[in-house]
């Protein structure tokens, strides 16, 4: 079946954030007195935060009920106001994909003031749908924010691709029994071996046989 439309995560695979995600997670670890480590938290990556945040706390022997103030301390962190780094070729892409008339969206974990508050507007408005983690209820490796998403662009399943960068991620685009293309860029393939596509950075996507058939 031909590819209609395809469903981008975004930390790590369309913004440069992921490292200062794990900045504002150990800042607020920290208060605590836990030193989380990066490649532990990069695992949970695509679980909504408050999951995130009672997974950590169990870990490292906090009380659960203590998962709400240090969900909040994480965003407080986070909300620095400087803007996202793009990765190399993303907005290219983009702006391909819209000339070609592929739909788009984007499913992410990052709740809504988060996303507004590190990309712009004009960008996003690019996209056809845009789902954040305060928009569901089953996060990441859930099928559910893909199915969702993919329905949002009325696409069968056979239409649509996932782009993901995160274990999990590449798990609930397997269970919505979507195509996924997974990138390297904050986990090596070792992590991402059930995504159908493994790259090493966003920029090789147009080299792929699925992407370059969109493009033609």
């Amino acid at each position: 079946m031909v590819i209609k439309g395809i469903l981008f995560d975004l930390d790590g695979v369309i913004v440069d954030t992921m490292h200062d995600h794990f900045v504002a997670w150990k800042a607020a670890f920290k208060d605590y007195g836990a030193d989380i480590d990066k490649t532990e938290y990069y695992k949970l990556e695509g679980r909504r935060i408050i999951q995130i945040a009672e997974i950590l706390a169990e870990k490292y022997g906090i009380p659960k009920t203590e998962a709400e103030k240090i969900h909040d301390l994480k965003l407080k962190y986070a909300a620095t106001g400087k803007r996202a780094k793009f990765y190399e070729g993303v907005k290219e892409l983009v702006s391909n994909l819209k000339t070609k008339g592929i739909k788009i969206g984007i499913v992410t974990a990052s709740v809504k003031g988060f996303l507004e508050e590190k990309v712009d507007k004009e960008f996003l408005d690019k996209f056809d749908v845009i789902l954040t983690g305060d928009m569901y209820e089953k996060g990441k490796p859930d099928p559910d924010p893909y199915i969702q998403g993919r329905l949002a662009l009325g696409l069968e399943e056979e239409e649509c691709i996932v782009i993901e960068n995160a274990p999990l991620g590449v798990k609930a685009a397997k269970a919505a029994n979507m195509y996924c293309i997974a990138i390297e860029s904050t986990l090596d393939k070792s992590y991402l071996g059930e995504a159908d596509v493994i790259l090493e950075k966003f920029g090789d996507l147009k080299t792929t046989d699925k992407i370059k058939k969109v493009l033609e």
